[in-house]
C-alpha cells in the first residue's frame, strides 16, 4: 500500500498532480489512500470511477491524525509538513518515504534527484518530476495517451483559458479575435480575471459574443473532461503546474500563466524550461520567441502586445509537438517512482 500526502494552500494543482498519480498507481493495482487537508478541493475534480475505485481513498488527513497507521511507502508531496505524531509513526514504521518536489526544469533537479534526506530523524528521498531523463518526468496514464491517439488529425476551433489574476489574458483574447473562435472559460480565478478585465458579469453556462469569438463559460470540470479540452482546442491558456503539464501533453500550443512567486522568482522557472527546450526541439528560434511570448504572458514585457500568435501559430504547433513527443520519451513518473521504489524496498 501506498499512501500520499498532500497539503493545498490555495489552488487545485497540488491537489490534481496528488490526484492523477494516485489514481494512474491504483491503474497498475497498487492500493493507495490519499490523504489531503482540503478533501472538498477533492471532490471538485474527481470522476465516478475514483469514487467506485476499491483500490483508491480519499482521506482528510487532519481528521485521521490519531488512527493513521502508515503504509510500507509514504510519499510527501510538494514539501508537506506532517504532524509530529504521525512523524513518529512513520519512523516507527521504518516506511520508505519519498519527498515528491515540486515539477521545475531548473538544472539543481538533475542534481538532487533521487538524493537521500535525513530530517526528522529518519532516512527519506527526494524525487523530481522533470523534462529530462535525468528526472522522474511527469504523470502520462495510458487512457490520456489512448485520447490523443484518437484525436489524431482533428482541427479545432477552440481555446481553453485558465488563469490567475493577468492584464495580459485582454491582449491575447484581442490578438485572436481576428478568427472565428470559441473561447472556453472555466469558472474560479480565470473568469473572474476576464470579467474584470472586460467589465462583464458572465457565470457558468453564459455564451457570450465578443467580435469573432464565442465565449462560453464552463463550471469546473473533473480533470478527465479538462485533458479532453485540452487535447480538442487550438491552443490552451493555463496556469500552474498540473494544468501546463497536461497542455504540453497534448501537443497543441499552448501559453503559461507561471504561479507568481515573491523577488520574481518564477522568471527563473520560465526561463529554465525554455533552455531545456532549447535543447530538444529543432527550431531554436521558434523556442526563443515562446520563451518571450510567456515572459510577457507573465507580465516581464510587452513583446505580445504586437506580436501576431495566428501567423505564428503554424510553428507553435510544430515547436508543441516536438515538446510532447518528448515528454512522452521520458515515461510517466507513476512507473518511473514505482522501478525507484523497488530498489528500496520489496514493493
Amino acid at each position: 500500500m501506498i499512501d500520499v500526502f498532500c497539503d493545498v494552500i490555495d489552488n487545485f494543482g497540488d491537489a490534481g498532480v496528488c490526484l492523477r498519480l494516485c489514481r494512474d498507481f491504483s491503474k497498475k493495482n497498487y492500493e493507495v489512500r490519499l490523504f489531503c487537508n482540503n478533501v472538498n478541493i477533492l471532490n471538485k475534480i474527481t470522476n465516478s470511477e475514483d469514487d467506485s475505485n476499491r483500490l483508491l481513498s480519499l482521506f482528510s488527513w487532519s481528521d485521521n491524525n490519531m488512527e493513521y497507521e502508515p503504509s510500507e511507502v509514504v510519499i510527501q508531496a510538494f514539501s508537506v509538513r506532517l504532524p509530529d505524531n504521525l512523524i513518529k509513526k512513520i519512523k516507527n514504521r521504518h516506511s520508505t518515504v519519498v519527498n515528491l518536489e515540486y515539477l521545475t526544469a531548473e538544472p539543481f533537479a538533475e542534481d538532487c534527484h533521487k538524493l537521500p534526506s535525513y530530517a526528522d530523524g529518519f532516512e527519506s528521498f527526494f524525487f523530481f518530476p522533470g523534462f529530462t531523463s535525468k528526472t522522474g518526468g511527469v504523470v502520462i496514464e495510458e487512457s490520456f495517451l489512448e485520447k490523443l491517439k484518437r484525436a489524431e488529425n482533428i482541427k479545432s476551433n477552440c481555446l481553453t483559458l485558465f488563469s490567475y489574476e493577468n492584464q495580459k489574458v485582454k491582449t491575447v483574447i484581442n490578438a485572436l479575435n481576428k478568427e472565428n473562435l470559441i473561447l472556453n472559460i472555466f469558472e474560479g480565478r480565470g473568469l473572474n480575471n476576464f470579467n474584470n478585465l472586460l467589465n462583464l458579469n458572465l457565470a457558468p453556462g453564459d455564451i457570450y459574443k465578443l467580435n469573432n469569438l464565442t465565449v462560453k463559460v464552463l463550471p469546473m470540470v473533473s480533470q478527465d473532461e479538462y485533458d479532453s479540452y485540452l487535447i480538442d482546442s487550438k491552443l490552451n491558456l493555463v496556469r500552474g503546474e498540473d494544468s501546463i503539464v497536461r497542455a504540453m501533453l497534448t501537443g497543441n500550443p499552448f501559453l503559461w500563466h507561471i504561479y507568481p512567486q515573491e523577488e520574481d522568482v518564477h522568471k527563473d522557472k520560465i526561463e529554465a524550461l525554455f533552455d531545456r527546450m532549447s535543447e530538444i526541439c529543432s527550431s531554436k528560434k521558434d523556442v526563443e520567441i515562446l520563451r518571450q511570448l510567456t515572459l510577457s504572458y507573465n507580465g516581464f514585457s510587452d513583446y505580445l502586445d504586437s506580436f501576431d500568435l495566428l501567423g505564428f501559430y503554424e510553428n507553435w504547433k510544430k515547436l508543441s509537438k516536438e515538446w510532447s513527443e518528448h515528454l512522452i520519451s521520458l515515461g510517466s513518473l507513476t512507473d518511473n517512482l514505482i522501478t525507484f521504489l523497488k530498489t528500496k524496498t520489496d514493493f
